[in-house]
């Protein structure tokens, strides 16, 4: 049996980083598609990047402290190693966050800006310089971001994925399955905004965001199950280390609470509020409730499947 090195801080980290490139896609999608000059879905555009920063900065300060000599984390951007994946995701991870706080600054209520900024001790007054406006650099950050938001959501996979010692992780599955997870979780997200809004619900607005979770969903699904195929197929050590979600401790955790209460039951609720847009070409049903609780089995899905992995696969091992 092996021991567990990586524990909850890995696991918050590899969900948080994947919910922030989602939140950051889709809000990037929503910003690129345009009607008459401005965002085709502003509450969405807006909304992503006003939530994405802050997942992956405590992500990211999670992952400091799993470092073990914290203080010593500034190492790891001295130099770019492009043969190490922490090299090359330590950057990543930078880069996107930087990202995201100048598209969160861009999407800052011009009057919410000022009062933050007069908020400031007089001898920190020459920080209102910083009090400028950049509205016009929304689309050209969401097109910035874009790739960087699908790097992010690869690499909390591919970070696993390249320690072939573990045969659970030791396919190129897991982070495709991690990235399209992301992205249903932002979208989740998103969804449980919109929601909570006060304001006259958008049901166009709405059923973009029904309509990517649904795709993303159903790839996610179609993921995972040649994931398991390619497993039983493979060499002995990998099915063995399937057998970890396959009768082992982690069965029941992987096919109740991942399979069918965080992909399929969330799938089946959201079919069900598009119904009406699908086959009447009518507005789609959207019971808040029941949005709500789609949207919060998606992001337990998103969770546990990071948490599923990052504990099966420390305890599969290639003999």
């Amino acid at each position: 049996m092996q021991t567990i090195e990586w524990g909850f801080l890995i696991v918050n980290y590899l969900f948080l980083g994947g919910l922030s490139a989602g939140l950051f896609f889709v809000s990037a999608l929503a910003t690129y598609l345009q009607e008459n000059g401005e965002p085709a879905y502003p509450r969405i555009a807006k909304y992503g990047a006003m939530m994405a920063p802050w997942p992956v900065a405590l992500g990211s300060f999670l992952l400091i402290f799993d470092l073990g000599n914290w203080y010593r984390f500034y190492k790891l951007f001295i130099v770019f190693k492009w043969q190490s994946p922490m090299s090359i995701g330590s950057w990543l991870l930078l880069v996107f966050t930087g990202i995201t706080f100048l598209a969160f600054w861009a999407w800052l209520p011009e009057e919410t800006r000022h009062r933050l900024f007069s908020l400031l001790p007089k001898r920190l007054a020459f920080l209102k310089r910083f009090d400028v406006n950049i509205d016009a650099w929304k689309r050209p950050l969401a097109m910035a971001g874009f790739p960087f938001s699908i790097g992010v959501g690869i690499y909390t996979g591919v970070l696993l994925g390249a320690v072939q010692a573990r045969p659970f992780w030791n396919t190129n599955l897991v982070a495709q399955m991690f990235l399209f997870s992301a992205f249903s979780t932002g979208t989740a997200a998103l969804i449980l905004a919109l929601s909570a809004n006060k304001k006259e619900l958008d049901f166009r607005q709405l059923r973009f965001l029904y309509t990517l979770d649904i795709c993303f969903i159903t790839i996610e699904f179609f993921i995972v199950l040649p994931y398991l195929i390619h497993g039983k197929l493979s060499v002995l050590a990998v099915q063995e280390a399937l057998k970890l979600i396959l009768g082992g401790p982690y069965t029941l955790t992987f096919w109740l609470f991942f399979m069918l209460a965080g992909l399929l039951l969330p799938l089946f609720i959201e079919l069900w509020e598009m119904a009406p847009a699908l086959f009447q070409k009518a507005t789609i049903h959207h019971n808040k409730p029941l949005a709500s609780v789609a949207a919060g089995l998606v992001l337990l899905g998103g969770y546990l499947l990071r948490y599923i992995f990052v504990y099966a696969g420390q305890i599969s091992a290639f003999k």
